[in-house]
């Protein structure tokens, strides 16, 4: 049988799963980003505020008079002398390059050209190349306040900074900018940073799953045993409990269905002591009808034409008394009577049961089953079933044509048992394949509507499922699968 609670039990664990698990990851993830974001925000200001610093420490060490050399005064006293004092403070402040630049006389010409630089990578007179990409720090710088560049990358790959300070003449006035270039290698602390988090964030989100694990499996395998509960209350089983526990609203849930169980199995007791009443009222009149017509047809002579009335009279009553017999069957809630019992007598008396039908109809009924399974015994309610398999023979003799067949055939397959009944009539419309089995569907003018019905709810109340399809003659197939073990 199929199991859809524990389908939807599956899905809610999932959705919940997902419910915990998905919002807390999103905010670890934005956290891990926005925490990184902020820690290189922070180290990069921290970064230019030093550089800032040197480069105006750098300023104070440097003499005026520099801003008056001119190209090819490299080697000059002067600027050696200055070139030593900026080695000392690089060497002091762990910066890769010192620098020293003219600038236009006016605070609107950013114009530079080099004085000094420790890395020897510009000559007095050279353009300062850095200076197109920087012209609003080294504006900030002209108007007499320090300032920091972007981050930039060197041709080798590395990430820089560069911190800018102003640089006056002797008059006071700022005419030179010294420059401090230093590599950004708080990035090496923001990679250790980023795997940190990483790594705790993993952590968290393992943490995480398999809490969520428990609390979905805390909720849900309450759900999927309650579903499973409602389902057998569904299928009439009201005998069973639901599960008790799990959280409050899964309890209080419970003990509800508990309450309907109890309420549904008080009315069914009061319907079915209801039913036989009814039975009963109706049975006393119908088997005074039956007597009475019975010595009515017995006192008529052959040729009497009010005899044939009298005839369909009590053929009526016939039909009226399986409706009621079959109704009674199908309203009582009675629980199989399991034994075990040889596969063969299942099936072997059915062909002499329905003989008088099939003679009349012309139609041949044969049973099938293995021999070496025949004395297999099976545990089930043999009455039951028998009445079940029974009622299928029986559809099937009245659906097959004249000199039509029947076939029964039953085995054991592994755990379970298997029995079909088919013949070669004009099969179960598709379109009335999802009806036939309910109570009072039938397409037949002298049928109750209650055989499928009825062999349905034992079949199912042995655990096991009644299918109809396709026979290969044509006709009808009726497969009955249980489960034994």
């Amino acid at each position: 049988m199929s199991r859809p609670p524990v389908i939807r039990s599956l899905r809610v664990q999932h959705q919940l799963f997902v419910a915990l698990v998905a919002p807390a990851l999103l905010v670890i993830c934005l956290v891990a980003y926005f925490a990184e974001v902020v820690a290189t925000r922070a180290l990069e200001t921290a970064l230019g505020a030093r550089l800032i610093v040197v480069a105006e420490s750098a300023a104070a060490l440097l003499d005026p008079r520099l801003l008056l050399l001119e190209p090819g005064d490299d080697a000059s006293r002067p600027a050696r002398s200055a070139i030593a004092k900026l080695d000392r403070l690089k060497e002091a402040t762990s910066v890769e390059r010192i620098f020293l630049v003219h600038v236009g006389p006016t605070e609107s010409d950013l114009s530079t050209t080099a004085i000094l630089d420790t890395s020897n990578a510009m000559k007095v007179g050279d353009e300062y190349g850095r200076a197109q990409f920087d012209r609003h720090e080294l504006g900030i710088v002209r108007a007499g306040q320090g300032a920091a560049s972007f981050l930039f990358r060197s041709i080798d790959g590395r990430l820089f900074k560069t911190g800018y300070a102003p640089f006056r003449d002797q008059t006071g006035s700022v005419a030179g900018i010294v420059g401090v270039d230093a590599p950004a290698d708080y990035y090496k602390d923001i990679e250790t940073l980023r795997g940190t988090v990483a790594v705790v964030a993993l952590a968290g989100v393992v943490l995480l799953t398999i809490l969520a694990i428990l609390s979905a499996r805390t909720v849900s395998m309450p759900l999927s045993r309650l579903s499973e509960a409602a389902q057998k209350i569904g299928e009439g089983h009201l005998d069973v409990r639901p599960p008790a526990g799990g959280p409050r609203e899964i309890a209080l849930l419970s003990n509800s269905m508990q309450t309907m169980a109890e309420a549904l199995k008080a009315r069914n007791e009061e319907m079915q002591m209801m039913v036989a009443g009814i039975a009963h009222e109706v049975r006393n009149p119908l088997g005074g009808i039956e007597l009475f017509g019975g010595l009515l047809k017995d006192d008529m002579d052959d040729g009497d034409p009010r005899k044939s009335h009298v005839l369909k009279i009590l053929k009526e009553l016939g039909v009226l008394s399986r409706v009621v017999n079959d109704f009674l069957s199908f309203a009582r809630s009675k629980k199989p009577q399991v034994k075990t019992v040889p596969l063969r007598e299942l099936v072997e008396d059915i062909p002499t049961i329905v003989r008088p039908k099939a003679e009349r109809a012309n139609v041949r009924v044969t049973i099938e089953i293995d021999a070496t399974q025949a004395h297999l015994e099976v545990l089930l309610d043999p009455d039951a079933m028998k009445r079940a398999i029974l009622n299928l023979a029986q559809n099937a003799v009245q659906a097959a044509p004249e000199g039509g067949r029947v076939l029964i055939r039953a085995a054991r397959t592994g755990e379970g048992l298997e029995v079909t009944v088919e013949d070669d009539g004009p099969g179960v419309p598709e379109a009335d394949r999802a009806a036939i089995f309910r109570p009072f569907f039938t397409t037949r003018q002298q049928g109750t509507g209650l055989g499928l019905a009825l062999a349905k709810k034992t079949v199912e109340d042995h655990g096991g499922t009644l299918e109809v399809s396709n026979s290969p003659w044509g006709g009808a197939r009726f497969r009955i699968r249980l489960s034994l073990c």
